[in-house]
């Protein structure tokens, strides 16, 4: 994977996170080259389901600070995990709101193709 690659699946992670904080699920197709989970009413009601739930209001923007107890460093990291047969790599991304942990992670699949990158939105899954 090079950084190029780690660049573009950043890029895709931004555009997704900014899509889940303004509730634009619908755009969530956008984002992407293929949506494995592609009901996009279904993963409303999810996600909206589990930040109703948590009195969470909307999903943080990517990069937005985060309020941990304890406090903590956390970079908004994602996760990537190479395959070793070499076709491409996964990507977690923990998701917040207001600064807090949502126990949401992102999980993106990302596939060498054609010199690029075929972005494929995997789910939202609880941790």
């Amino acid at each position: 994977m090079t950084e190029q690659h780690k660049e573009q699946a950043i890029e895709v992670v931004k555009n997704i996170c900014h899509v889940l904080h303004e509730k634009r699920y619908e755009d969530l197709p956008s984002c992407v080259d293929e949506m494995e989970w592609d009901n996009t009413e279904e993963i409303r009601e999810c996600i909206q389901g589990t930040l109703d739930m948590n009195d969470f209001d909307v999903f943080d923007e990517y990069g937005v600070p985060c309020n941990f107890k304890p406090q903590y460093e956390y970079h908004h990291e994602i996760m990537f995990f190479e395959y070793k047969d070499g076709s491409g790599f996964a990507a977690d991304y923990e998701l917040t709101s207001g600064g807090d942990l949502t126990y949401l992670t992102l999980q993106l699949e990302f596939l060498y193709e054609n010199g690029g990158l075929k972005r494929i939105f995997h789910t939202i899954d609880p941790q």
